[in-house]
């Protein structure tokens, strides 16, 4: 069975256009089909000062179970270098890969929570996700990505670059 991923991708060290074209490319190379990507977006440092992020989002088909998926999206990161702050706080990263949506699933797990829990919060999740899947309902809100970048109440700027 095949898998409707949104997938958020950001970072903000080294040649972040780069680090991000790169965790593409691997995903490209290994989970599957990647349906659209959208834009690269510029925006402010999110929980914490330091330098600007970019992002951007992927809708992604896979045949990989959610779980299966999340591990190879950390494997991903790890080879590019991200490590893992345990205490939980933010802080600058080479790469961070974020499960965003799966269509039709809600995931409470430790490793993985789907929806994204605080994806509604943040503009920079949002309006990646909704350049390529506006009108994709998130499933506990039972809004689309579109009426959630509407409503969402975080006002920092993004800026579309490239």
């Amino acid at each position: 069975m095949n898998h409707k991923v949104l997938i958020s991708l950001g970072s903000n060290m080294g040649n972040r256009e780069e680090n991000i074209n790169q965790a593409i490319y691997s995903i490209k190379l290994g989970l599957g089909t990647v349906l659209a990507q959208s834009p690269m977006y510029e925006s402010a440092s999110w929980g914490y000062d330091d330098s600007s992020y970019l992002n951007n989002a992927l809708c992604l088909s896979t045949s990989l179970e959610p779980l299966k998926l999340m591990d190879a999206l950390l494997h991903i990161e790890l080879i590019q270098g991200r490590e893992r702050n345990h205490n939980h706080g933010y802080e600058a990263r080479t790469i961070d890969i974020d499960v965003i949506l799966i269509e039709g699933l809600v995931i409470n797990h430790p490793k993985l929570k789907v929806p994204h829990p605080r994806m509604h919060l943040r503009r920079f999740v949002l309006k990646p996700g909704a350049d390529i899947a506006p009108d994709w309902i998130h499933e506990l809100k039972s809004q689309s990505l579109a009426e959630l970048l509407i409503e969402c109440k975080d006002d920092s700027k993004i800026m579309q670059v490239g």
